[in-house]
């Protein structure tokens, strides 16, 4: 009697499935041995993490590569052909795959991370991948195909000598279903709500860039930073004369390099006098145009009362600037004093595949707790995640703050009230320590909703006359947030840092100034007096600003100055999409990288030509250390107070 007829597509997949996951365990696992150095400082349990949490990871790249391929073959095709087809796809795909695996873990010690934005680069130049390939990767790449050519050839000779059964119509649903769950569980990378699997997720499972490195994949970092789009950057500034120019733009005088490697990071040459920390609370206000706010417009919109009298008592810069259009860039400007640079993935997106300089982690070195809280939901621009990584001991969403008040309508980035009073019971079990906090603010993003009845000042008919209302909300809750803190006494002793994200709404003009111009003031009334200062300062440079003012003398990398510096170049370096931006005293340029794009005199000396220099300089400077992964080494940290 002639053997039972075996269903051939389920072996494959399954095949295919084992193949790739393990095709990624042995990348990690070669990785792993073959840079002890970068790893030596990882604890056992972060090694294992980085193993069985980066099986997340794996699995999504699987999921994405071979999961319609597997879809595909086990529908209910009777043809030997059908299975021959699509078996001789996933070995191309296996094939493919393993090969970029093995790229990456030889590309990987070059820079300290995955392959990520090159991936971009590589149809413009494919010459250079080419040689590359037969040079760097000649041995392996005919390895390679020699295994592949063995596995079709024993592939179509097995499936050649099979039967094609027809399964009923119930297994194959039962199977089919089956295929598509896991491909959606596969792609989300978790079971719970909320944004599919992304690089800053990472974060939820190690500790910083080495073990962030160890758990995930190239294949994985590579599409997901290809999948944004990271321009190409034609910047043909000389390399070194750029690192030179920016040194002496961001170095201070009272500040010395530690390596040569690492050339803007630095280190106060004298420490600090006396041992008094004050607490740092950071406001970061989402899309805050100058234009609202009447002690800065005096337009007489009359909703910023609170902020207006800290304008009077505090230090209100005048001339203040974003580093880019998103919440994401200031974030990413104020705790790591990171630009925003064409060519690069987006923070949260590739970026912090880099070391960083992590201000919040210089402040839990030096005896703070440090706390990040956002009004809106966790996962909203990962910033949660990107907060544990940067150093926040402890960092809350949406999920995590009770609502205090009884609001007229649900706002979709949450009320900043709440989030207040949620800092500051945080705050107040910690009493005994120092503190640096960040609070992410979110009432005033669109789309704008009726919060109490008292603030429903204006109609609302348009954008602007909502965005007044919930502006209102907004001054009032920090009102609240200075009388709770006067309350529990720590205001005296806190500089309290209110900076936008980026701007929103404001004047129809399409100008650099207009649209970076953000609100920054540093209030401080129990020890800073109160000044109007008029320079150009940047988001960028308050980690240099708040290293000073708290006495910390860890070494950091930023690209900025502080901002008490009278000696500081005035300049403010912007991104725009695909093209950025230096905003000065006397004038802005925007350029492309390889073209300049718009001249913004704003008085008659201004030197367009010295600017776009400044420009070219800073961008190229900041695109190659952050490139070649020589931004920040925390070895030479030895800030451990």
């Amino acid at each position: 009697m002639p053997g039972k007829e075996r269903d051939l597509r389920l072996w494959i997949s399954l095949a295919a499935v084992f193949t790739a996951m393990l095709a990624f365990s042995v990348a990690r696992l070669g990785i792993f041995w073959a840079n002890p150095t970068l790893f030596a400082d990882l604890s056992g349990a972060e090694v294992f993490s980085a193993f069985f949490n980066g099986l997340r990871f794996d699995f999504y790249m699987t999921a994405l590569l071979l999961g319609p391929i597997i879809l595909l073959l086990n529908c209910p095709v009777k043809s030997l052909r059908w299975v021959k087809l699509w078996t001789i796809v996933l070995l191309v795909e296996l094939t493919v795959l393993i090969g970029f695996l093995v790229a990456d873990a030889v590309y990987f010690p070059k820079v300290g991370r995955h392959i990520a934005e090159e991936i971009i680069q590589v149809s413009s130049d494919v010459g250079y991948l080419v040689s590359y390939t037969f040079t760097e990767l000649g041995w392996q790449l005919a390895l390679l195909l020699t295994a592949f050519g063995v596995a079709l050839w024993q592939a179509c000779r097995w499936i050649g000598r099979q039967a094609c059964p027809v399964r009923s119509w119930k297994k194959t649903t039962l199977i089919l279903v089956v295929i598509v769950v896991l491909i959606g569980l596969g792609l989300r990378g978790h079971l719970h709500g909320g944004k599919p699997l992304g690089v800053a997720d990472v974060y939820n499972y190690a500790q910083n860039a080495n073990g962030a490195a160890l758990t995930l994949n190239g294949a994985f970092t590579a599409y997901q930073v290809g999948r944004k789009g990271a321009q190409e950057f034609t910047n043909t500034y000389p390399t070194q004369q750029a690192i030179e120019n920016t040194q002496k733009m961001w170095i201070a005088p009272t500040e010395k390099v530690l390596s040569e490697q690492f050339p803007l990071e630095r280190q106060k040459i004298k420490p600090f006098a006396g041992d008094q920390h004050p607490n740092v609370f950071i406001v970061l206000l989402e899309g805050w145009h100058p234009y609202y706010i009447d002690g800065l417009s005096h337009k007489g919109f009359g909703v910023t009362p609170v902020f207006d009298k800290i304008i009077e008592e505090g230090v209100n810069f005048t001339n203040a600037y974003a580093a880019g259009q998103r919440s994401v860039f200031g974030f990413a400007a104020v705790l790591a004093s990171v630009p925003l640079i064409p060519g690069l993935p987006m923070f949260g997106y590739g970026l912090e595949m880099n070391a960083l300089s992590p201000l919040p982690k210089h402040f839990s070195d030096a005896g703070y707790y440090t706390l990040f809280a956002q009004t809106s939901h966790r996962d909203s621009y990962r910033l949660c995640a990107l907060a544990s990584y940067l150093g926040m001991q402890d960092s809350f969403g949406w999920e995590d703050i009770p609502q205090r008040l009884d609001y007229k309508e649900k706002a979709p980035f949450g009320y900043d009230h709440d989030a207040f009073e949620f800092a500051a019971d945080k705050i107040a079990q910690h009493k005994d320590q120092p503190f640096m906090a960040m609070v992410f603010t979110g009432i005033t993003h669109e789309p704008f909703v009726s919060t109490l009845p008292q603030f429903d000042k204006y109609p609302y008919d348009n954008w602007e006359h909502g965005f007044l209302n919930t502006l209102g909300f907004a001054d009032w809750s920090i009102g609240q947030l200075l009388a709770r803190a006067e309350k529990d006494g720590w205001l005296q002793n806190t500089v309290f840092v209110f900076v936008a994200d980026h701007t929103s709404g404001g004047p129809a003009e399409n100008t650099l100034k207009n649209h970076f111009q953000i609100p920054l003031v540093i209030y401080a009334p129990g020890l800073l007096k109160a000044q109007t200062i008029s320079r150009v300062v940047s988001q960028l440079d308050l980690a240099p600003t708040l290293y000073d003012l708290a006495g910390l003398t860890p070494s950091y990398t930023a690209f900025g100055r502080s901002i008490f510096d009278p000696q500081a170049p005035q300049v403010a370096l912007v991104a725009e999409g695909n093209n950025f931006g230096v905003i000065t005293p006397q004038g802005a340029v925007r350029h492309t990288g390889s073209k300049l794009l718009t001249v913004e005199p704003y008085t008659e000396d201004f030197d367009s030509a010295a600017a776009e220099e400044t420009l070219l300089s800073l961008s190229k400077a900041a695109y190659t250390l952050l490139k070649e992964n020589r931004w920040y080494d925390p070895a030479l940290s030895n800030d451990k107070k």
